[in-house]
């Protein structure tokens, strides 16, 4: 059976955890390749860390059919609330962290900002794969291809909800195959990079969806839904990526390590949607670091060159204070982000 809504309470508090956890590899992931900060044993793993990115799509993808299966989205009002409360939750803090990189950091002239601007706006610059270096794109993509994801929506709920088990199996296992053939016809023809394509992130969202979807009977779901299926999914993800690294198997290919990372996410997320825990639940810390997720993702657009100048400036070269400043940093931005933005905006909708 599908875990019933009563559950949804103790779901959220892992399901939670997941957010933040891939929040905070992305950040270790951008020390390493901006920084070349090392993590000992871990620091082929965090050179990697850009698969989370991957997880982040698919858990949204299983949260947001977690949140409305039991509603439908085809009527007017309903279909209207939704992209409403998508747009009163993206738009906002996107434009104004857009603005302040565009002002402060910029590199573009007037006139590029003048033409990149309707497609800005509208949140579709990961159709043009080439813009992923331009301006704030390489923080900023992942909107586009969610804002892809979000209007399809509703239209897969339906979709889904019409399947038959057997269909959605067939539906995740050729998702899953496009996803695991594509990155060898980039390499194979030297295509451009599909990291910030918003169909194959659709595809990791739709996996999401499919995978919350799916039955669940007691058996499974009181296996798979413990602290020791966790550690296993856990180092079965980190030894994965981290022996293809050292064999220097497609290194920087981030894509093509879903082959490690889909099927080890998908348990994870199966696993911390069903775990039992108090303490997480009961974990305002927790709560309040995925409510600033986003943020937290978003702020990491500044990272980089704010701390290029505050090293330089400060002289920091030390390895560990390096990713402690970087850290810290990221934090405190995502913190005034979330809460001079994105609460304001929040409570708007509230009203609305």
């Amino acid at each position: 059976m599908i875990i019933d809504e009563k559950k949804i309470s103790h779901r959220v508090a892992g399901l939670d955890l997941f957010r933040v956890v891939a929040a905070v590899m992305v950040l270790l992931f951008h020390c390493n390749i901006h920084h070349g900060n090392d993590f000992g044993a871990f620091t082929g793993f965090v050179s990697m860390g850009a698969v989370f990115m991957t997880a982040f799509f698919m858990l949204s993808g299983y949260v947001l059919f977690l949140t409305y299966k039991d509603k439908s989205l085809v009527q007017a009002p309903s279909l209207k609330n939704f992209y409403l409360k998508r747009v009163f939750g993206i738009f906002p803090l996107y434009l104004v962290v857009a603005m302040l990189y565009v002002v402060t950091l910029g590199q573009e002239s007037s006139f590029q900002n003048l033409v990149l601007l309707p497609i800005e706006v509208l949140g579709l610059q990961s159709v043009f794969s080439t813009l992923f270096p331009v301006s704030h794109n390489g923080g900023t993509w992942f909107i586009s291809c969610l804002l892809f994801a979000y209007l399809a929506f509703p239209l897969m709920q339906e979709v889904v909800k019409m399947m038959t088990t057997r269909t959605k199996w067939i539906a995740l296992a050729v998702c899953v195959a496009v996803l695991f053939w594509s990155p060898l016809v980039v390499h194979t023809f030297k295509t451009d990079s599909i990291y910030s394509n918003p169909f194959f992130r659709g595809l990791e969202f739709f996996i999401g969806v499919l995978l919350c979807s799916l039955p669940v009977t007691d058996s499974v779901a009181k296996w798979i839904a413990t602290w020791k299926a966790l550690l296993v999914e856990v180092l079965l993800l980190v030894a994965g990526i981290s022996i293809a690294v050292r064999l220097n198997i497609f290194v920087g290919n981030y894509m093509l390590y879903d082959w490690i990372a889909v099927p080890l996410f998908a348990c994870m997320i199966l696993t911390l949607a069903g775990l039992k825990s108090p303490r997480l639940q009961g974990s305002s810390v927790l709560r309040y670091a995925s409510a600033a997720s986003y943020a937290f993702f978003l702020a990491q657009t500044f990272n980089t060159e704010i701390e290029n100048w505050l090293f330089a400036a400060c002289g920091i070269q030390n390895n560990v204070l390096q990713i402690a400043v970087s850290v810290t940093l990221c934090t405190l931005m995502a913190i005034a982000l979330h809460e001079f933005v994105e609460k304001p905006c929040a409570k708007m909708l509230k009203k609305k």
